[in-house]
């Protein structure tokens, strides 16, 4: 509950939707329902002229159509679809209506395969130093975007936040997480950022929640721009405990980010990563 919080989340939200959760396929519905109902909210205040209203409405609308899609690991699944273009349509507008200040990019890691990510420049002149944000497995970008609690934009630091392969908008776009592509596009997305003249080179730290902070350790490895790593909830050992004897969702969810759908098949890809990492 207190993550939910901290990422902008209302009481409010999370009562409309437990209060009446009947099982586990009523949960994406009822994220879906109070999501379109913070998103009436949004449009009302922001036709009124009620800007920062508007769009405290429009990112709550977008936190809960982004629980509702991901709560159906299905490739191209309609209602998933919906939610997400929730997602996209109420962040955008969340964005306009408070002027612009953060920024939506993409980047090409491999041939067709884009990483997303939002950009948000500290105030100030000179480049600053830049956090990069890696979302766990249960995240989009939109989860960890923070626009009215940021922990680094707060203190004067540039903030970035992606989608990887396998999250958000990589999935979408059927861009799925193998054994190395995610270190291959959060390093894309650190080229991007040292182009940027915002962005002070020397000081780029990447943080990682729960999964991300084990594509945190990879994307470090192999890029010496790195030069803070920090993991929250961190998840770098051997995979037996998340995938085998917690809840099964985990697993669910993970088979879907790299669309290996044969459980014999998603275990061997799973120790063969273990052996690697």
């Amino acid at each position: 509950m207190g993550t939910r919080y901290e990422r902008g989340f209302r009481h409010q939200d999370l009562e409309a939707v437990y209060s009446k959760v009947s099982g586990r396929r009523s949960i994406p519905l009822l994220w879906g329902k109070q999501a379109a109902l913070q998103e009436q909210k949004a449009i009302a205040a922001e036709e009124a002229g009620n800007l920062v209203t508007a769009a405290m409405h429009y990112n709550r609308a977008g936190l809960c159509y982004g629980r509702g899609q991901h709560l159906i690991p299905v490739d191209g699944h309609p209602r998933k679809k919906e939610y997400y273009a929730g997602v996209a349509r109420c962040f955008d507008k969340m964005r306009e209506v408070r002027g612009g200040d953060i920024q939506k990019h993409q980047v090409e890691f491999d041939p067709g395969k884009n990483a997303y990510f939002y950009f948000w420049p500290a105030e100030g002149e000179g480049p600053k130093p830049t956090v990069l944000l890696i979302p766990g497995m249960d995240m989009i970008k939109e989860d960890g975007l923070l626009p009215y609690n940021n922990w680094f934009h707060s203190r004067g630091m540039n903030f970035a936040i992606m989608d990887g392969p396998g999250q958000g908008e990589c999935n979408i776009n059927q861009v799925w997480v193998d054994h190395h592509n995610y270190a291959r596009a959060g390093s894309k997305v650190i080229d991007w950022l040292t182009g940027r003249e915002e962005v002070d080179s020397s000081r780029i730290g990447i943080m990682g929640m729960s999964m991300g902070s084990r594509w945190t350790v990879e994307i470090a490895a192999q890029d010496e721009r790195v030069n803070t790593v920090v993991g929250q909830m961190a998840n770098v050992g051997p995979s037996d405990i998340i995938f085998n004897q917690a809840q099964p969702n985990f697993k669910r969810i993970y088979m879907y980010m790299t669309n290996i759908l044969d459980e014999d098949a998603f275990d061997e890809f799973v120790e063969e990563r273990d052996s690697i990492w």
